[in-house]
């Protein structure tokens, strides 16, 4: 029996990184994941790896959250697996780093559109099906970029302004749908390419090392803010590195 038996999840970002880690960890623990990555056939090869690990359910689709129609195609398809969600993932983001000035203007324009644009759309499309649930909770994955004087240096300004905006809505949010939990996890830079389960998933490295937080470190944590009791909702939850401890 996993924490959370019964409970279907829907995660956005799953086709690599945190958010293929995150899904299989959500399966592990019991739930019915829906997961979406920009490539469908890296969402199924993370369902594969889920159906090799777990026996829970997980089915692919595909979904570039920057885009509104393929946000809403998405969600259509939701609607026709199931008949609820009771766990809204906002995982997929676009990262930008280097030169503000240097950067793209498309690039700048992709970076809001997918982190900011598509959590807000997806989220909205998403509500109907939340208020099915009788426990529905929905959770953004931001950075402590997202938190005003906070976040580290080599994300460019853009970055910054995408995460703050995320901050922003989820904080609103929390205040128009006070039935719902609505929860933000703002990591600092980690090593985000690590496989769940994997022999190095299991390293535990001494702050002395200087080695930074990974995403085991990520995931347990959004694990924690989603088993708490429905009486405690962790609105927030900072995470830093002590590697200089």
């Amino acid at each position: 029996m996993g924490t959370l038996d019964g409970k279907t999840v829907v995660i956005t970002g799953a086709g690599r990184s945190t958010g293929r880690a995150l899904a299989a960890a959500l399966a592990d623990h019991g739930a019915d994941v829906h997961l979406s990555a920009r490539d469908k056939e890296q969402a199924e090869d993370t369902c594969r790896f889920i159906n090799s690990l777990t026996s829970s359910t997980a089915l692919a689709y595909a979904c570039d959250i920057a885009d509104p129609n393929s946000i809403r195609q998405f969600v259509l398809a939701l609607k026709t697996a199931t008949p609820r969600i009771d766990i809204l993932i906002n995982s997929a983001a676009m990262w930008l780093s280097g030169s503000f000035e240097a950067t793209d203007d498309d690039h700048l324009i992709a970076a809001v559109n997918s982190t900011v644009t598509g959590t807000i759309l997806l989220t909205k499309h998403c509500l109907p099906l939340l208020e099915m649930s009788e426990e529905p909770d929905i959770l953004a994955i931001v950075s402590k970029s997202g938190l005003a004087l906070e976040g580290q240096s080599e994300p460019n300004a853009a970055y910054h302004a995408t995460k703050s905006a995320q901050t922003a809505f989820m904080n609103r949010l929390r205040q128009t749908h006070p039935h719902i939990r609505v929860m933000s996890v703002f990591p600092p830079e980690f090593k985000s390419d690590l496989e769940y389960k994997s022999p190095a998933w299991f390293e535990r490295p001494s702050p002395s090392t200087g080695k930074t937080m990974t995403a085991r470190h990520v995931v347990e944590a959004i694990l924690f803010t989603l088993e708490q009791d429905r009486i405690c909702s962790v609105e927030s939850l900072v995470l830093g590195n002590s590697a200089s401890g």
